[in-house]
């Protein structure tokens, strides 16, 4: 059953009165995701916290994230639960909607039971006609855009819920990117190209070198077939310094300590 793509909306700047903005800003990238009072599995639930929502980091501790919700609620959450806004499939399917889907005169719906790997279009003339290249073009940049994985595409008519045509196209990249339990540290990008992925981590200045690389490693222990390549890259909470590139793929790991980049480089 189609449902319209909530309208998503970028998160605000948090305010209080001792501060004019704290935190950084992510989104919960998992369904359902508790709010706990503490930072661990033990700790009582304060509320649920749905897919797509805005929310900002204040601190680590030991992979739990402190965090303050758009209505000034805190708590704690697991940090490979939270992500950056390019891992937020409801904002993403809301901006596709806005910028995208206008250019063809046509609206998307996602499946209430299969949610992002079918989704239903509409166009505005209520033609369900529409050349496969056409229909290939959206599917297509909805997979680099929102879901990368396979999606089903059920043309409809306008008022009507039953599909005159079905599409199926394979997967660009994995469906669902995992995402490392950080110890130390957030994790504010994250690219996926084909098979490789590339992290990018900011570390509180005063993490040791070692300490840094075990995170890497850790952080790169992650990632298993599919993936064949993993590029982490950490840089300074302060000011963005590049403190350790490190890269995993089936030759081994490679690292330079100051570096954005790998030692060739």
């Amino acid at each position: 059953m189609p449902s319209a793509v909530k309208k998503v909306e970028e998160p605000t700047e948090h305010r209080d009165i001792s501060r004019p903005a704290i935190g950084i800003k992510a989104y919960v990238v998992k369904e359902s995701v508790s709010l706990r009072q503490g930072p661990a599995f033990t700790a009582s639930i304060k509320t649920t916290l749905q897919d797509g929502e805005a929310l900002r980091i204040l601190e680590n501790r030991n992979g739990w994230y402190h965090v303050i919700t758009e209505s000034g609620l805190k708590g704690w959450v697991r940090s490979n639960l939270v992500g950056p806004r390019n891992l937020s499939k409801p904002l993403m399917a809301t901006a596709f909607n806005d910028s995208i889907m206008p250019r063809f005169s046509a609206q998307l719906f996602i499946d209430k039971n299969k949610p992002y790997r079918v989704i239903y279009l509409q166009f505005a003339d209520g033609k369900t006609s529409k050349s496969y290249s056409i229909i290939k073009r959206i599917a297509r940049a909805y997979q680099k855009k929102v879901y990368h994985g396979t999606v089903t595409v059920h043309l409809i008519k306008p008022n009507s819920r039953n599909p005159v045509k079905t599409y199926t196209f394979k997967g660009l990249e994995p469906a669902d990117i995992p995402l490392p339990v950080l110890p130390v540290g957030i994790l504010y990008r994250v690219k996926l190209n084909g098979t490789s992925v590339k992290l990018n981590i900011l570390a509180p200045d005063g993490i040791s070198r070692n300490k840094l690389l075990n995170m890497a490693r850790k952080a790169s222990a992650t990632y298993e077939y599919p993936f064949e390549k993993t590029e982490i890259i950490v840089r300074s909470l302060g000011s963005k310094k590049c403190r350790l590139y490190y890269m995993e793929d089936a030759y081994g790991e490679d690292y330079a300590f100051d570096r954005c980049g790998p030692p060739s480089s």
